[in-house]
């Protein structure tokens, strides 16, 4: 009787331990796939982190241009002052809220994911990558802006 009770025994472990292993791949799975996930979501808050640092940034210009203005007297340095202070208005007024609305409505949308409301993992990273190459062009475009803002203030000074 020994025999039957160790075979069961054996058996019940066999598969405790089948269960187990399964349950640890479906978990790996999901951590890892949560993990992709959570990069994302963090690579979102950097977003909101760069806008909100670009906001400052061009009230700084903003004040910059302002407190230079009066030193400009030619066609050309005027024309450049009115260029610089447009793209300030475009970026401040527009550019920059829409990017902060489109961040925050994909960062809610993550949430709903990772709670079960949502199941379409591809449409978020579809979305995440339109607005990770809309933000690297606008990066690209503020650097820009900025190289030309420093020349120019440079001259002045």
């Amino acid at each position: 009787m020994e025999s039957s009770n160790t075979f069961f025994y054996s058996k019940i472990c066999s598969t405790n331990v089948s269960f187990t292993m399964e349950n640890l791949k479906a978990t790996t799975t999901e951590f890892l796939l949560r993990e992709g996930l959570m990069d994302l979501h963090k690579t979102s808050k950097q977003w909101v982190s760069e806008v909100d640092l670009w906001k400052l940034e061009l009230e700084f210009f903003q004040k910059l241009l302002d407190a230079n203005a009066r030193k400009v007297t030619t066609y050309k340095g005027k024309k450049t002052i009115g260029h610089l202070q447009n793209l300030i208005t475009y970026y401040q007024g527009e550019l920059l809220d829409e990017f902060a609305k489109a961040v925050r409505k994909h960062q809610k949308y993550l949430n709903r994911i990772i709670t079960g409301e949502e199941s379409d993992e591809e449409s978020y990273r579809v979305k995440h990558d339109i607005i990770d190459d809309k933000i690297t062009s606008f990066k690209d475009s503020f650097k820009s802006y900025k190289i030309e803002l420093f020349e120019f203030i440079s001259e002045l000074i």
